[in-house]
């Protein structure tokens, strides 16, 4: 597998979610660790991490949240898990060991509010890029 991740920062306002890792080459069946971090102004009091999931000719949809997360959310039952670190504020996504169907755009976007719609302050959504290399 071949993870292409790029470099880019998504602000709103102040706040942050970045996303920088550069590329690096993950064969089928390795750990794959997609790392999230994010930044939000002093007088935001809590903050709420998500990854969303794109697959070609699809529109981004919901993988996994740290808010009120569910067995049935896809990033579980694909075997993905994402561990909150408030203290180093990341979020980071990994797998155990990768599958060809794990190829996707990833998106990073934190908010400090969450709403029955989903809306709120995002900060933005970040994307890398999780391809397979067949040998």
């Amino acid at each position: 597998m071949f993870c292409s991740v790029l470099p880019t920062e998504g602000i709103y306002g102040a706040d942050s979610v970045t996303q920088a890792e550069g590329s690096v080459i993950i064969f089928q069946g390795d750990r794959v660790r997609l790392n999230c971090t994010y930044h939000f102004s002093a007088s935001v009091t809590a903050v709420y991490p998500f990854w969303y999931v794109q697959f070609p000719n699809q529109p981004p949809r919901l993988f996994l949240r740290d808010l009120g997360r569910e067995d049935w959310d896809e990033g579980i039952r694909k075997g993905f898990d994402a561990t909150h670190d408030k203290k180093h504020k990341s979020f980071h996504l990994w797998k155990p060991s990768s599958e060809l169907s794990d190829s996707a755009t990833y998106y990073c976007a934190a908010s400090d509010t969450v709403t029955r719609t989903g809306r709120g302050a995002d900060s933005g959504m970040m994307g890398i890029v999780l391809n397979h290399h067949v040998s």
